[in-house]
């Protein structure tokens, strides 16, 4: 809770530390800033920082007496409480001080009752003076809040809504003549390198810097903030401010680039629509100006995109990729194949590459329609995928040369495809390292392909091409070098019988186990036992 500042003038020194003396300080929420001996100084501290919020005073002093102090200091607008302390024989000086609105007055001797009797009064007055400031400033704030929240939803709305526009239905009041929209684009350098909490402090600062530029010369001023840091900006003025606003769309790009020069990872552009006189054509000057923009790809970035002269790319609303494109990228992703994956990238943006005119923000309308399809192909619509999507998606809005964003849609996509075919040969090896550990495990048992293939799950026909696949021999081979190699183990390092040994891996017939060992190891049980022992 604030304390209140007291400052304690009178002459007499002494009389002046009584009265500090008799002041309940904590209990009226005060503090005492000073005790003075003279006017002079009294009138430095009001002028100073340190301003209190009560004076007290004695009336009578040698140079500038109490009354004189509280004369200089109402010249000065200060709103200081005053309460003057005076003898008997000054009460009509103290009726004078009255006039000047002083808040009470004291007579000597000080009494302590009266003095906290005023003091309280004063702190209560003080205190709900104060609430009433901060309810008024949080209600200013809340208006404003509540203003700026209507305005940005009303342009929010504009933005997204394919209804008609209706001057009589809105929210917002835009008395000017002529309606022009504009979108501030912010561009990562490095997309890898994000930071929300600077977006956000920079989105807000531009903002500032729009309002602050053209409040000036617009009637009202509009700014909405999309994803990829996008800032929509609609402002409404007169035919007279034409030149001026223009002028102002200038100072507001220097501005911002000069701002941004504190940073490494941004670049700005501003796409500038076309001015409307007619209420529902707000958002076509809008539209356009995010067409324009979008011709930074083409044009470069960290300059102004005025929508006149581009021309409109029918393309962007019926879609660019044929279906027999699009076939040819099923079959590359579902092949596996990142480089028919790239050349269908590079086929897909030849016209662009090779063209010095039209309307380049197709780029990223194409960027959209071309990863949205490779990932209807993706047979896994999985949660982890959908970010995937996402998040490529939100990169290629901050690709700004078109060379960039191919090498990013190749990059994102067969590195995308490298990775599916990586997880798929990893799951279609699975079943075999299953059945591989499961031999090692019980090796002495009875097992048959048709139950180890019903364990891991596969068709016996398919598990056992799958198993040559991927270990280079059939499974009855690999079961019995299995099964051998344990032999060998055995005879080398225990005592035990050949016949022991061939039950303990697998083989109940002594005689047959010998066989086989012979025929895969060159020699016979007993033999290899007497050369490795």
């Amino acid at each position: 809770m604030r304390k209140w500042k007291v400052l304690i003038v009178d002459d007499e020194f002494r009389i002046g530390m009584l009265i500090k003396k008799l002041i309940h300080w904590e209990e009226f929420q005060l503090e005492c800033l000073d005790v003075v001996d003279n006017g002079e100084r009294a009138f430095d501290v009001i002028q100073s920082d340190q301003c209190p919020d009560i004076v007290i005073t004695d009336i009578r002093m040698p140079k500038v007496s109490g009354l004189e102090l509280i004369e200089m200091t109402r010249a000065k607008n200060k709103k200081i409480k005053f309460v003057v302390v005076s003898g008997y024989k000054e009460f009509e000086y103290a009726h004078q001080a009255l006039q000047y609105g002083v808040e009470d007055y004291l007579l000597k001797p000080i009494s302590e009752v009266e003095l906290n009797r005023v003091m309280k009064k004063i702190a209560t007055e003080l205190g709900a003076y104060w609430r009433g400031v901060i309810e008024t400033e949080k209600m200013q704030r809340t208006v404003s809040e509540s203003r700026h929240i209507i305005k940005r939803d009303f342009l929010k709305n504009i933005i997204e809504t394919q209804d008609e526009m209706n001057e009589e239905d809105s929210s917002i009041v835009l008395e000017g003549e002529i309606y022009r929209g504009i979108d501030i684009k912010l561009d990562y350098v490095d997309y890898n390198k994000r930071d929300k909490k600077q977006d956000r402090l920079t989105i807000s600062r531009i903002e500032e810097i729009v309002e602050g530029i053209l409040k000036a010369d617009a009637k009202e001023v509009l700014t909405c903030e999309k994803e990829n840091l996008h800032l929509y900006c609609l402002f409404n003025y007169d035919y007279s401010k034409s030149k001026q606003i223009r002028n102002s769309i200038n100072d507001i790009l220097s501005e911002i680039k000069g701002y941004l020069l504190g940073f490494e990872q941004y670049e700005v552009t501003i796409g500038v629509g076309k001015e409307r006189t007619e209420f529902g054509e707000i958002r076509f000057s809008i539209k356009e100006a995010h067409r324009a923009v979008g011709n930074r790809i083409k044009n470069g970035v960290g300059r102004l995109i005025y929508a006149e002269g581009i021309p409109y790319d029918a393309r962007a609303k019926e879609g660019f990729l044929e279906e027999a494109w699009k076939e040819q990228l099923k079959s590359a992703v579902e092949s596996y194949s990142p480089d028919r994956i790239e050349q269908l990238i590079n086929q897909s943006y030849g016209t662009y590459m090779t063209s010095d005119e039209g309307d380049f923000s197709g780029c990223y309308d194409l960027a959209e329609e071309l990863v949205n399809c490779f990932f209807e192909f993706v047979e896994l619509h999985q949660e982890e995928t959908e970010r995937e999507r996402k998040q490529i998606l939100s990169n290629c809005q901050h690709c700004y040369t078109i060379r960039d964003l191919k090498q990013f849609l190749k990059n994102s996509l067969g590195g995308f495809v490298r990775e599916s075919k990586e997880a798929a040969e990893a799951e279609s090896v699975k079943p075999i390292r299953q059945a591989q550990k499961y031999v090692e495990e019980h090796y002495g048992e009875k097992i048959v392909l048709e139950d180890l293939a019903e364990i891991v799950g596969l068709n016996p026909v398919y598990f056992s091409v799958l198993f040559k696949k991927e270990t280079g021999i059939n499974f009855s081979m690999y079961l019995v070098n299995v099964r051998m190699e344990k032999a060998k183990e055995l005879l080398c390092n225990t005592n035990e019988t050949v016949a022991a040994i061939g039950d303990k891996v697998g083989y109940k017939d002594s005689r047959y186990f010998s066989q086989i060992f012979t025929k895969q190891v060159g020699i016979k049980p007993v033999l290899y036992r007497k050369l490795h022992s």
